[in-house]
């Protein structure tokens, strides 16, 4: 198993930063946070997959890891766009708990 690229996870805790200046706590801010980590969820799990796929099919190994990493964040944010994996609405539930201060089971 490869480890969790810290630029996306990086990006990740920058735009939950960034809603959160923009738009307050409120649903709109939740919205973002929640479709953001789909998205760096989704580009991990396209990069993936696309490591299977022969270098030499895009022109060598340096070419290919350019154009794997800009493809892999294009595809992951068109998957966003459209639905994801519908584990956005999770996320943004989670998000709504802690911000009432529940904590996970309920707790607060």
């Amino acid at each position: 198993m490869t480890a969790i690229d810290p630029l996306s996870t990086a990006a990740a805790a920058q735009a939950a930063q960034s809603a959160q200046a923009r738009n307050g706590t409120g649903e709109a801010a939740q919205d973002e946070v929640a479709k953001g980590f789909e998205t760096i969820f989704l580009t991990q799990l396209v990069d993936q997959m696309m490591k299977t796929v022969d270098s030499s099919a895009f022109g060598g190994d340096q070419q290919a890891e350019m154009w794997r990493s800009f493809m892999s964040e294009a595809i992951a944010e068109q998957l966003s766009d459209n639905g994801g994996l519908g584990f956005g609405g999770s996320v943004k539930q989670m998000i709504a708990s802690y911000e009432q201060g529940i904590g996970p089971a309920g707790k607060r």
